[in-house]
């Protein structure tokens, strides 16, 4: 166990940290009941109580966040009841805390070494959103059908058999509600304790499948057997019934107990404890020997502990700037944790196709601070595929409040249009659109200059754009030839 202040290593029950002096008393039972909620959530998890293992590990993760183990196994829990999205991210989230040695590398490189797989778990969560749509606007014919696509690729999929059995249950058809119990009948071997799939197991209690009629048929059967068998004689029923008589206990067994514990004692006095005396005085000897020895040699050593704590002294010096320089500014509060945490957002949204959210995370971070070349290929990834539409966003919201359309309708604001259009070249710089209605916003606020730097750059650095002609257009407006 590493020290939450210095980061040394401390052995388990130590109750100060030998390195910087830190009381570790509160961080073991911090830790210790991390653990106990990961090991209730072990036991929960193997007879299928999946939803009472996600509370577990959610408590213990409110414990200590870097308990790994906790992490994995709640995302593993995730991937088995169908929701692949969350898994990922528990997984992503523990490789950041545990780099090396990490079961999240299997996991994760499991999901994404099949792209054929992976791409029928974006699907399939795409067909469930889609389904959910559909039933919250009336449309249940159509959810139906995607709900049956998607629990036809992963059955184990909760959620959506969940939505389809509460259709079937919601529907006119005359089998719905037995199709919803055996769906429900089938998820609750996965998580048995599913409140919302007991909850519709309790709706459906007066509905009987076949395999129950047939076992009532079965049941009747036999009782018919019973009924068929030969019955007691009448004249058996009046035969004298010799009485019960119970033996008397013999007291033998016990006084043959007590004769063998008092043998027992005697031989142990006689013959085990005096080789137990002699093997504590040897071993008392040996301690007193070894405790000379060892005062000995602490009294030769003081002199070198003396020059190795000055180098000591050294090296947390060097440490400590070590330290902050991981934790980066604390004026600009850009800590390499927070770069991080920014860049985990990101992928997490980009998983949910929210590109606008996953632009957000990404625009403030400096992929130059990015030291995992792993990192800087999601952030290329991410960047390539959202910035240049929320910068077209961006540029349209700008164009109205410029020209006073759409949601800016008879309301012109230049100070609006003039935000707008920064913020869409901030994540698309090569937006020749937005840097030509910029320089407009700058000519109607009466700032020619600001106007003619945006006129000349589209000018000169983009020569094959649509936008040069207007742009020297403009500059001949202002007096200035191009």
């Amino acid at each position: 166990m590493n020290c939450p202040r210095c980061n040394a290593t401390v052995p388990f029950g130590k109750r100060n940290c030998s390195n910087c002096g830190e009381d570790m008393k509160d961080y073991w039972k911090v830790v210790s009941l991390s653990n106990i909620y990961y090991n209730k959530a072990l036991g929960q998890a193997k007879i299928r109580d999946l939803t009472g293992a996600i509370n577990s590990l959610k408590q213990s993760l409110q414990f200590n966040k870097l308990n790994t183990d906790a992490r994995n196994l709640l995302g593993l829990i995730y991937f088995e009841v169908g929701e692949i999205v969350s898994a990922l991210s528990e997984w992503v989230i523990s490789k950041h805390y545990q780099d090396s040695g990490n079961d999240a590398d299997y996991y994760i490189q499991e999901v994404q070494s099949n792209p054929n797989k992976l791409e029928m778990h974006s699907q399939t969560i795409r067909k469930y959103n889609a389904a959910l749509y559909s039933a919250q606007h009336g449309d249940e014919d159509m959810a139906i059908i995607q709900l049956k696509k998607v629990v036809n690729t992963n059955p184990k999929f909760i959620r959506a058999n969940q939505l389809l059995a509460l259709l079937y249950m919601m529907s006119d058809k005359k089998d719905g509600r037995t199709r919803a119990l055996k769906l429900l009948n089938n998820i609750i071997k996965v998580d048995v304790t599913n409140t919302t799939t007991l909850r519709y197991l309790q709706e459906l209690s007066d509905v009987h499948t076949k395999a129950d009629y047939f076992s009532a048929k079965n049941e009747e059967k036999k009782e018919n057997s019973r009924k068929n068998l030969p019955h007691m004689d009448e004249t058996d029923q009046y035969k004298t019934i010799t009485p019960y008589k119970e033996e008397r206990p013999s007291i033998m067994p016990f006084v043959n107990i007590i004769i063998g514990i008092i043998i027992g004692l005697a031989v142990m006095y006689c013959l085990i404890m005096p080789h137990i005396k002699s093997n504590e005085a040897d071993n008392a000897n040996k301690d007193f020997k070894k405790y000379s020895a060892d005062q000995a040699a602490s009294d030769s050593s003081s002199t070198a502990l003396k020059n190795q704590n000055e180098t000591l002294q050294a090296r947390i010096e060097e440490l400590e700037k070590e330290l902050e320089e991981f934790q980066g500014d604390s004026a600009s509060g850009t800590t390499i944790l927070e770069i991080y945490d920014k860049l985990f957002k990101a992928a997490n949204a980009f998983l949910e196709e929210d590109t606008e959210k996953a632009a957000k995370n990404l625009i403030d971070i400096n992929i130059e601070n990015l030291e995992s070349s792993a990192a800087k290929k999601i952030y290329n990834t991410i960047a390539s595929m959202s910035f240049p539409d929320v910068s077209e966003k961006l540029y349209v919201k700008g164009r109205d409040a410029y020209n006073g359309q759409n949601e800016y309708a008879a309301a012109v604001d230049y100070d609006k249009a003039k935000t707008f259009l920064e913020e869409s070249l901030k994540y698309n710089p090569d937006n020749t659109d937005a840097m030509y209605f910029l320089g407009r916003t700058y000519q109607q606020k009466s700032k020619p200059k600001k106007a003619k730097e945006y006129y000349e750059k589209i000018i000169n650095e983009y020569p094959d754009s649509p936008r040069v002609a207007e742009a020297s257009s403009r500059l001949r407006e202002l007096g200035i030839s191009e």
